[in-house]
């Protein structure tokens, strides 16, 4: 007895799938026998927009921004509605996208000419009133022309233009339930609370509006949804491979200024600082794509010190032919004597100590090169070759080190105004 009771059982529980599968197909048969996906559902249908964005990368060759994001469209097909008690009381189905009638909707700044918003092998949902869920995955790829001033913190306002590409605002009416996109970036962070997300950029804001527009040519509204994203960089290496260099770079050109005015290292010092600059331009210009209107702020700024560079190699060339060149008479009293007065402002003792004597150099029995001293701060010093000179030759060599201070006043001057200058960049 209990056997025949479970088989019954069975078969009961057989007969009632196949009388769901049945409805279900039954209720599929009815719904698309006639249906014709190519034509509006009614006059005016309202299309409800709502964007989830996943992840977003900024393209900076192509100047655009290409997001992932999950689009929600929702609207109702009177055609596709149905009485659930005539097909054993089911709710909702699932349709493939493609047998429906879809809102048009495109991207009208896309930066893939001609692409489309391919959603994929998805399902929309059906429900028994005809409403349509249609939630897919996209990618917006869309145009930003960047402003890489600040690189490399530039920050960029990037806004993504929606809109039915063939119907007015009349066919297809357009609807916002929400004011902000949803976010749903992931985000991995270790111990110490740094993040080590894949992305390289942040998403500091980011707003969706709908905007009605009427032309001259036609009265028929034309309806844009509008979702724009405010997104900086973010890449704490730059800290180190970009910033760090440039204010080096910045600080080596004092040393220029600072070895000896007969010393002919500073011209081959000076070169090398001007090959570093070039080296440190190749490797921003390889870098970044330059904006099309805006020169980065830390570019300028190292073109600025290279012409800096170039200007010092030109004064210190200068510099060793006053110091180096054989002269027979001294300076004369009207640029010796203020020479003598401001050496003490520029820590030049030593030069005015040698400059000071008449005579040759107490220590040794004949005069000296001006290139032949190691000078030293009690103004003492001594020979490494062992050729001779006349005094006079003092006289310049203090009027060629007075010129290199000056200079490195006047360079260290230039550096304080360019770091505050440039202090919202380094």
């Amino acid at each position: 007895m209990t056997s025949w009771f479970q088989i019954f059982a069975v078969l009961l529980g057989i007969v009632s799938q196949t009388n769901g599968y049945n409805s279900e197909d039954k209720l599929r048969h009815d719904l698309f026998a006639t249906y014709d996906k190519f034509s509006r559902p009614s006059q005016t249908t309202a299309v409800n927009i709502r964007i989830s964005i996943k992840h977003f990368e900024m393209d900076e060759r192509s100047h655009s921004l290409m997001v992932d994001a999950w689009m929600s469209n929702e609207w109702r097909d009177p055609r596709l509605s149905w009485n659930p008690n005539g097909y054993e009381a089911i709710p909702s189905i699932t349709v493939p996208h493609d047998m429906l009638w879809k809102p048009d909707i495109a991207v009208y700044n896309s930066a893939d000419v001609g692409g489309n918003l391919a959603y994929g092998n998805v399902l929309a949902l059906l429900n028994s009133r005809g409403m349509i869920v249609f939630v897919a995955p996209a990618k917006l790829h869309f145009t930003c022309v960047m402003d890489l001033t600040g690189w490399p913190h530039d920050t960029h306002n990037c806004t993504c233009v929606i809109g039915s590409w063939m119907h007015d605002g009349h066919a297809i009416n357009l609807r916002l339930p929400d004011d902000k996109p949803e976010l749903s970036l992931p985000a991995r962070f270790t111990e110490d609370g740094r993040n080590i997300s894949r992305g390289s950029w942040k998403l500091v804001d980011s707003s969706i509006v709908r905007k009605v527009k009427n032309y001259t040519c036609c009265k028929e509204p034309y309806i844009t949804i509008h979702m724009s994203m405010l997104v900086t960089r973010n890449a704490p290496a730059y800290e180190w491979t970009v910033k760090g260099p440039a204010i080096g770079l910045s600080i080596l050109t004092l040393v220029v200024f600072l070895l000896p005015p007969a010393a002919g290292e500073k011209v081959i010092f000076g070169i090398l600082c001007l090959l570093l600059d070039m080296v440190y331009i190749a490797f921003a210009s390889s870098t970044i794509v330059l904006s099309p209107s805006h020169l980065p702020l830390i570019v300028e700024m190292i073109c600025k010190q290279a012409t800096l560079v170039i200007a010092s190699i030109v004064i210190s060339a200068l510099s060793l032919r006053v110091a180096r060149d054989p002269h027979t008479s001294g300076l004369p009293s009207f640029i010796k004597t203020p020479l003598l007065a401001l050496s003490p402002c520029f820590c030049l003792e030593s030069y005015k100590n040698l400059a000071s004597r008449v005579h040759h150099h107490p220590y040794y029995p004949h005069p000296l090169k001006t290139d032949e001293y190691d000078l030293k701060e009690n103004g003492n010093g001594h020979v490494y070759a062992p050729e001779v000179s006349t005094c006079p030759g003092f006289d310049w060599l203090l009027l060629s080190a007075f010129l290199d201070r000056l200079c490195l006043v006047i360079y260290v001057v230039i550096f304080i105004v360019n770091i505050c200058k440039f202090s919202a960049i380094l």
